[in-house]
C-alpha cells in the first residue's frame, strides 16, 4: 500500500479503521490504496486542512457510515463477492446491494447505506462508482418500499405536555430548571435541539453552541443568537422569543435558568450546578429528563424534533399569520409545509366560510 496522507482527520481514520482484517473474518479485503501527498505543505495548510477534515462530518454521522459499511460488506460476504469488486466497490456490486433492501426498507435509508459507503471511499482517497442506474435502483426501492417501513410523523409536543414538565419538574434542581428552560426556548422559538443543546457532556465544538451572553431580554422580547444552524451553518441565525402565559414564558424560565445556576456569560446557555461543578445540559440528557415525565402520563417518547414541529403547530393553531411563523421558524418555503402537523385543526381557521365571489 502506498504512503497513506498524513492529512486525514480523525473522524476519516474512524471510517477508514471499520474494515481492518480481524480473525473472525480472514476474507475481508484490505482497503483500497491511498495514494502519498503530491506535494509537501506548510504546517499551518496542514493544520487548516486537518481542521476543515475534522469538521466535515458530525459524530452521529460517522456512527451511522461506519453501521452502512458493515452492511455492505456482510451483503459481500453473502454473495461471496470477490474481493477486487468490493473495494472500490464496483457499480453493479452497488447497485446489487441496493436491490438487495428491495421490500424491506425506504428508499431514504438505502441512499443513507450508500452515502456511507461513498464517504469511507472518498476517507481512502479511492472512487466512488455511483451512476445514473444506481440512481434509478434506488427509485425501484422507493416504490417497493412497505407501509410498515414507513415511519409515522413524530408527535409534535403541545402546550399541554410543557405544562406536564412544569406541573412535575421539582425547580429546586438546577437541573430541572435548566430542562424547562430549555424546552420552552426549543418550543416557541421553533429549534432544532441541536442547535441548543451539545450530543454530550463533553462538548466537541464548543463554538457551535449559544452561550449566556447570546441570550439578551428587550422591553417586549429576547433574542438568541444560535452561532450555528442545520441550514446557515457557521453563519448562524438569531432567533425571537415573545412572552407567553405563564408558566410556559421562555423569558421568564430563562431568567430562573440563570438565577439558579449563577454562572459566566461564557458558559454554554443550559449549563447548570451539580454538586459544585459545572455540567452542560446535553441532548439526551434533556429528552432522558422529558421522556421520564411524559411516558409515566402515557405519552409516547419523544425525539429531539418534535419540540419545532410543536412549536410550529402551536402558533398556526394560535391563528399567526404563516409567513410570520415561517420567518420565526427561519424556514425554508419547500420544507415548512413538510412539517405542519393537526391539519384537520389547522383548515378551519383559513378556509372555513369563504365570502361568494
Amino acid at each position: 500500500m502506498a504512503k497513506e496522507s498524513s492529512q486525514f482527520s480523525h473522524i476519516y481514520a474512524q471510517l477508514r479503521d471499520v474494515l481492518q482484517p480481524f480473525p473472525s473474518r480472514p476474507t475481508l479485503p484490505p482497503p483500497p490504496t491511498i495514494t502519498s501527498d503530491p506535494c509537501i505543505l506548510s504546517s499551518q495548510t496542514k493544520k487548516q486542512l486537518k481542521q476543515a477534515l475534522d469538521n466535515s462530518l458530525a459524530p452521529s454521522t460517522v456512527g451511522g457510515y461506519k453501521l452502512a459499511i458493515r452492511r455492505f460488506n456482510a451483503f459481500c460476504e453473502r454473495e461471496n463477492i470477490p474481493s477486487h469488486l468490493r473495494w472500490p466497490a464496483d457499480e453493479f456490486i452497488l447497485c446489487a446491494f441496493a436491490a438487495s433492501h428491495a421490500g424491506r426498507v425506504t428508499g431514504s435509508t438505502v441512499k443513507g447505506y450508500l452515502a456511507g459507503i461513498q464517504a469511507w471511499h472518498i476517507a481512502h482517497n479511492a472512487p466512488y462508482n455511483g451512476s445514473a442506474r444506481l440512481a434509478y435502483v434506488v427509485n425501484g426501492v422507493s416504490n417497493l418500499a412497505p407501509s410498515s417501513s414507513k415511519r409515522p410523523p413524530r408527535p409534535p409536543i403541545t402546550r399541554r405536555m410543557l405544562r406536564l414538565l412544569f406541573d412535575h419538574f421539582n425547580f429546586s434542581l438546577p437541573l430541572d430548571v435548566a430542562v424547562f428552560a430549555a424546552a420552552t426556548v426549543a418550543f416557541w422559538g421553533q429549534c432544532r435541539l441541536g442547535e441548543l443543546l451539545p450530543s454530550g457532556h463533553n462538548i466537541s465544538n464548543p463554538g457551535s453552541l449559544p452561550l449566556r451572553s447570546h441570550f439578551h431580554i428587550g422591553d417586549a422580547s429576547a433574542t438568541l443568537f444560535l452561532p450555528w444552524t442545520k441550514i446557515t451553518k457557521t453563519k448562524g441565525a438569531t432567533i425571537t422569543l415573545t412572552h407567553q402565559t405563564r408558566p410556559l414564558n421562555p423569558v421568564a424560565a430563562v431568567k430562573l435558568h440563570f438565577l439558579t445556576s449563577q454562572l459566566p456569560l461564557s458558559a454554554p446557555l443550559f449549563s447548570y450546578y451539580v454538586e459544585g461543578k459545572v455540567i452542560p445540559l446535553s441532548k439526551p440528557t434533556f429528552i432522558k429528563r422529558c421522556n421520564t415525565i411524559w411516558t409515566a402520563k402515557g405519552l409516547p417518547r419523544i425525539t429531539g424534533h418534535s419540540f419545532r414541529i410543536g412549536g410550529t403547530t402551536e402558533l398556526l393553531l394560535a391563528g399567526v399569520p404563516t409567513d410570520v411563523v415561517k420567518a420565526l421558524g427561519r424556514w425554508s418555503s419547500d420544507t415548512f409545509l413538510v412539517y405542519w402537523r393537526s391539519f384537520s385543526e389547522l383548515a378551519p381557521l383559513y378556509v372555513s366560510n369563504l365570502p361568494s365571489s
